[in-house]
């Protein structure tokens, strides 16, 4: 195959010889001339209207579609480049170079899995394989570094699909959900408990001066919400009915609450303790 090899310096040029006689039509290898005149005269769109006649000519001149694909390449168009070369494995399958111009041509698309899919003709006795495996191993980094992004996207898109946002509260902390499902939201900026609704409706649960900086929040298998009071230094109880009482003093700024079986856990951040409590 007489390929016309694209230089890149201060300009590319295409290493050609005098006008050759080719085993091609007449007129194929007179468009093919004048696209080698056009190129060194830097006429690159003219450059690629003749090439591009050439090969209309006679669609089996393969140096043809090697310089029109090398001009698309130098010009960034990798798709036109892309068809070229593949006119090219067409017609000459077993070309390993052709084989790795596609493959490369490919990764800078972005398409690494068709990239693999080329460079991995590239067989061991093959004269080229050195340099396909170092692209292979390049395109398997690529490869799991587009699937990290894919996947990644992936979770973003389904986060904001499942996402609701219910933002009337004024500085939320703790949260809790009783046995109708029904959640609590304790607000610690406006000393304020809040209920939220299946539906998502939000309503005022409370608003007593005995609340302080409430954090932590936990129901009881009786559905009774206890609530980490922070800056008073208790905890306070709160049954169904809406009543709150103090269930326990001296917890120094308690943050969080957890209830498992009849035991109630608290944090105490001022004294940097867990806290134990058996409720029944």
């Amino acid at each position: 195959m007489k390929k016309i090899v694209i230089t890149l310096l201060m300009a590319f040029s295409l290493c050609a010889s005098a006008p050759i006689a080719f085993s091609y039509s007449t007129e194929s290898a007179m468009y093919y001339n004048e696209g080698l005149d056009y190129y060194q005269n830097g006429e690159y769109s003219k450059a690629i209207e003749a090439f591009k006649s050439s090969v209309a000519k006679d669609p089996t001149f393969v140096d043809a579609y090697y310089n029109l694909g090398a001009i698309y390449e130098y010009l960034k168009s990798y798709q036109s480049a892309i068809a070229c070369f593949s006119k090219i494995h067409k017609l000459e399958p077993k070309d390993s170079e052709t084989i790795i111009k596609l493959s490369e041509l490919y990764s800078k698309v972005g398409n690494t899995e068709q990239a693999l899919f080329f460079i991995n003709k590239i067989q061991p006795d093959d004269q080229f394989y050195p340099k396909a495996k170092a692209l292979k191993a390049q395109y398997d980094v690529n490869l799991q570094r587009e699937k990290a992004k894919r996947a990644l996207s992936n979770i973003n898109q389904a986060n904001e699909l499942n996402k609701s946002v219910i933002n009337k509260f004024s500085g939320p902390t703790g949260i809790a959900i009783d046995s109708k499902g029904i959640l609590y939201v304790a607000s610690y900026t406006d000393n304020s408990i809040y209920k939220v609704m299946p539906n998502g409706q939000s309503y005022l649960f409370s608003k007593s001066p005995m609340l302080g900086g409430p954090i932590g929040l936990a129901f009881d298998a009786n559905d009774n919400l206890y609530v980490a009071n922070y800056d008073k230094n208790n905890i306070l109880k709160i049954n169904r009915g809406g009543q709150i009482f103090v269930f326990m003093n001296k917890i120094i700024n308690p943050y969080y609450l957890m209830i498992k079986g009849n035991n109630l856990y608290i944090t105490e951040q001022g004294n940097n303790t867990v806290v134990k409590y058996k409720l029944y």
